[in-house]
């Protein structure tokens, strides 16, 4: 996947010098004629919504590496960061002036996208006919499962636990049209936010009912090199906008996306049902769409696990972003290595996939420091760079969620991927099995990826028992909504 980056780069660069309609502000009315009278313009829009949500502000760090991993409790705070943003949202304290604004930047940043997204949907109707080669369903549909996904992330943060929800108390706001001031959006209530979140998605799965990625294995989208013969270029979408679909908001994202929304809801069979849909999509000769990381994946260091990714985020700025957290051993997230060998169970599993080697985690020694650091490697491509795409939806979760409903023959497969030892196969006996078993699963496959923290909030967690004991109330998972929204509830 590494010959994605220079494209996506340049045309990442040109998009943010040039266009100051990404921001909400006047200026998007005044540019929405020139913006939108072409095919290009949409196109633009949307690759800007992506670019977005990449920034440190969102995915590029907050809400994947930095916020809901530490209220998940992953990374050793030390007791000279007694104070920090860090310590505070650790421990659940949002009383601060820092947490407060840590807060509200995500949460504006959220509904930014979801506004841009808005003014590209209340535009695309009318202009149906700029567009060529299906774009006007891959654009629409993209723009729909995004602005459902987004909602739905903003739900899992500031709603209230699944076990507390009531149907018609007020929740987030829902937005679909657009405003010059996301300090002032109404909320609705939580079945309101639901079936907006659901017809979105459905809408969205309607509309990307031929999207490329169904078309063309991923190899082939990532990979736009073809050349030469016409059966060559066969494998091959001629349409430039169609590459990359893991990176883009993709018919298998709808699926994953409904696997994750009926999850929350706790229809399990629906959401296994939505999930073994990406598990068994394949391509034209009957390969898999999406495979589990296996041995060979990792021995390259690629410890996102690239052929697992249904949707991702392409962070060009990401060594920038994340050398704090990850190069630089004075400041650098981490966790003691006795607390890692408990969660990575390595007594058990000599040889999984993922911990073996100092692949994810790895002990060294600095200048004129005593002891050992050590380094979280999930997110370096080498030593001093960082990896550029970051997931957000893996196939490994899909099946977590198709074997909490208890597909267990699903796990020996997960299991044989990540060299996991064959003893604890026949220890999925029942449902209370199954899901200390998923705890230690989700945690070990999603660290740094910001899933835990919402496997707790989803299921109701009280306490954690990793790496130490810790007493979580359950109305503790409810994010406090930012004091300049919450005048408009």
């Amino acid at each position: 996947m590494k010959k994605i980056y220079l494209t996506v780069v340049a045309f990442a660069i040109l998009l943010t010098s040039c266009n100051k309609w990404l921001d909400i502000n006047p200026e998007l009315e005044i540019r929405n004629d020139d913006m939108y009278s072409m095919e290009q313009g949409f196109m633009d829009v949307l690759t800007g919504a992506y670019i977005r949500m990449a920034t440190e502000s969102l995915y590029g760090c907050n809400t994947t590496v930095r916020l809901p991993e530490l209220l998940a409790n992953h990374w050793s705070i030390a007791a000279t960061s007694t104070g920090s943003v860090e310590d505070y949202v650790s421990r659940f304290d949002f009383t601060q002036s820092s947490t407060k604004s840590l807060l509200e930047t995500i949460w504006l940043q959220y509904y930014q996208t979801i506004v841009n997204l808005n003014a590209l949907l209340a535009e695309i109707e009318p202009k149906k006919d700029l567009f060529t080669d299906g774009n006007y369903e891959l654009i629409k549909g993209e723009a729909l499962g995004l602005r459902a996904f987004l909602h739905f992330e903003i739900l899992r943060y500031w709603g209230a636990a699944p076990q507390n929800i009531e149907m018609d108390e007020t929740a987030i706001p829902y937005v679909t049209e657009v405003t010059k001031n996301p300090n002032e959006l109404l909320s609705v209530t939580y079945r309101e936010v639901f079936d907006k979140i659901l017809a979105d998605l459905d809408e969205a799965e309607e509309l990307l009912v031929n999207d490329p990625i169904t078309l063309y294995n991923n190899d082939a989208l990532n990979y736009p090199e073809y050349e030469g013969t016409t059966a060559a270029q066969a494998a091959y979408p001629s349409n430039d906008f169609h590459f990359y679909r893991q990176i883009k908001f993709n018919y298998y994202a709808v699926k994953a996306t409904k696997a994750r929304y009926y999850m929350w809801l706790g229809d399990k069979e629906k959401a296994a049902h939505y999930a073994k849909e990406v598990i068994e999509a394949v391509n034209e000769d009957g390969s898999s769409k999406f495979t589990l990381a296996d041995e060979p994946e990792a021995s390259t260091g690629e410890m996102t696990f690239p052929t697992e990714h249904i949707f991702a985020v392409y962070n060009s700025n990401a060594t920038r972003t994340l050398t704090s957290y990850f190069f630089d051993y004075q400041t650098m997230y981490t966790q003691d290595m006795n607390s890692l060998e408990t969660a990575y169970e390595t007594s058990l599993h000599t040889s999984d996939i993922r911990f073996k080697d100092k692949r994810l985690w790895e002990e060294r020694y600095e200048p004129l420091v005593t002891q050992p650091q050590n380094y979280f490697r999930k997110y370096c491509e080498n030593e001093t760079t960082a990896v550029k795409q970051m997931p957000l939806i893996r196939l490994s979760e899909m099946y977590f969620i198709a074997i909490e409903n208890g597909d267990t023959d699903l796990f020996r497969t997960y299991r044989i991927a990540r060299n996991l030892d064959a003893s604890i196969d026949g220890t999925l006996t029942d449902q209370e099995a199954i899901m200390e078993r998923l705890e230690l699963e989700y945690r070990k496959d999603f660290y740094g990826e910001g899933q835990m923290f919402f496997f707790y909030k989803r299921l109701g967690y009280t306490s954690y028992t990793w790496p130490t004991v810790k007493t979580v109330d359950l109305s503790s998972y409810q994010l406090p909504i930012p004091e300049t929204q919450a005048n408009f509830e």
